[in-house]
């Protein structure tokens, strides 16, 4: 299928996506489905090949290559909205960016062989908003608050580029207030600044909900 559902509407393709799920396993067969809409792939696909420039880029279940990218290309296609990336300074253990400094507590990156250059990557739902009373807080100017019912996205601006912030439920803020945020080093990215090759990814996922089973 080569974008079957790119001229529909938005509520008509995501009713489509349910059926062509359904017929899929009814017929039994394995289905090729290509589409440039990621979530389409994150849907539908029980494993999913990412292509750049006609390379191939990673093979997966949606779910590893949504936590485990190989590299940032994949990192910045999977998901929405997209993965923040920040260009730091490797120093030891220390990351240091335009506008901030960023502390690992694991020798994880400070060894020699790894590159001085890097790109810190964090997705929109893992960032946190604190009181600032902890390690690695990033001070940033609120500039566009966006509730969309069960979540709220909160667009910061951190030496002249926006990043995304994803809260659940609702935020009592305001476009120009400041805010404290905390990237969580259990779910931080790091890729090679010049390759773009994955170096570190966030620990495993543990808020996966299973079902239980009789």
């Amino acid at each position: 299928m080569d974008e079957p559902l790119s001229n529909l509407d938005a509520k008509l393709r995501t009713t489509m996506r349910t059926e062509i799920q359904q017929l899929q396993r009814e017929l039994g067969v394995t289905t090729i489905y290509v589409t440039h809409d990621q979530t389409e792939a994150m849907t539908m696909g029980d494993r999913i090949a990412i292509l750049d420039g006609g390379k191939l880029q990673q093979i997966g279940s949606p779910l590893v290559c949504y936590h485990e990218p190989a590299n940032r290309f994949v990192a910045g296609f999977i998901g929405s909205p997209s993965m923040n990336f920040f260009a730091v300074d490797r120093d030891g253990h220390r990351l240091k960016h335009e506008e901030f400094t960023y502390d690992l507590s694991t020798p994880a990156v400070d060894t020699d062989d790894l590159p001085r250059r890097l790109t810190l990557g964090i997705r929109p739902e893992h960032i946190r908003i604190t009181d600032g009373d902890e390690r690695n807080v990033i001070q940033s100017e609120i500039e566009v608050v966006e509730p969309m019912g069960e979540r709220t996205y909160v667009y910061i601006d951190i030496g002249g580029d926006t990043y995304t912030v994803s809260v659940e439920g609702s935020l009592d803020a305001e476009a120009g207030e400041t805010v404290s945020i905390v990237f969580p080093e259990s779910r931080v990215h790091l890729f090679d600044a010049e390759t773009g090759t994955a170096i570190k990814n966030s620990d495993p996922d543990e808020s996966i909900k299973h079902l239980p089973r009789a």
